[in-house]
């Protein structure tokens, strides 16, 4: 499972996720494929202050979706890891 096939059966697999739509899933993905491009993000197993900082000097997170996207992506490595 990928993490847009992940991220659309997310309320199927996190009790009480609400669903996300096919183009909201897709917005995530790229969201993380943006940030691992950009270096800001590199594969670490939390966030921390350093990866907050470089998001906010690249981009308008006004809503967090940036840091929601790190949070979906580390369920999706745990998610990996259970099964």
């Amino acid at each position: 499972m990928d993490f847009i096939e992940f991220l659309k059966n997310r309320h199927l697999i996190i009790k009480n996720a609400r669903k996300l739509k096919d183009i909201s899933a897709n917005q995530y993905n790229s969201r993380l494929v943006y940030m691992i491009e950009k270096k800001i993000f590199n594969g670490e197993n939390q966030l921390d202050e350093k990866i907050v900082e470089k998001i906010n000097l690249t981009y308008a997170n006004k809503a967090n979706e940036y840091e929601r996207t790190l949070k979906y992506y580390f369920e999706y490595k745990k998610y990996l890891n259970q099964i």
